[in-house]
């Protein structure tokens, strides 16, 4: 039993985690929306700005596939 009670006690941390990775990645992407105006010209692009947050991005989108896994597998385990 208290395998079980140690593997809930890690996907509730993991599911918690997976909020503020969720959060953070939201936040980036909406820092790039807003980075790319529909109306504005090209060359006023802050590319490097837009590029370094497409890399954070896309580093909390693969974060976010990592905790998603772990999540599953200890649910399997779990019989959840």
């Amino acid at each position: 039993m208290g395998e079980r009670l140690e593997n809930i006690g890690k996907r509730e941390e993991l599911r918690r985690r997976r909020g503020i990775i969720e959060a953070e990645a939201l936040s980036h992407r909406d820092s790039i929306r807003a980075a790319l105006p529909l109306t504005g010209e090209a060359e006023e692009i802050d590319s490097e700005y837009v590029m370094s947050l497409a890399i954070s991005l896309n580093e909390k989108v693969q974060e976010l596939k990592g905790v998603n896994r772990k999540i599953a597998i200890l649910e399997r385990e779990l019989g959840i």
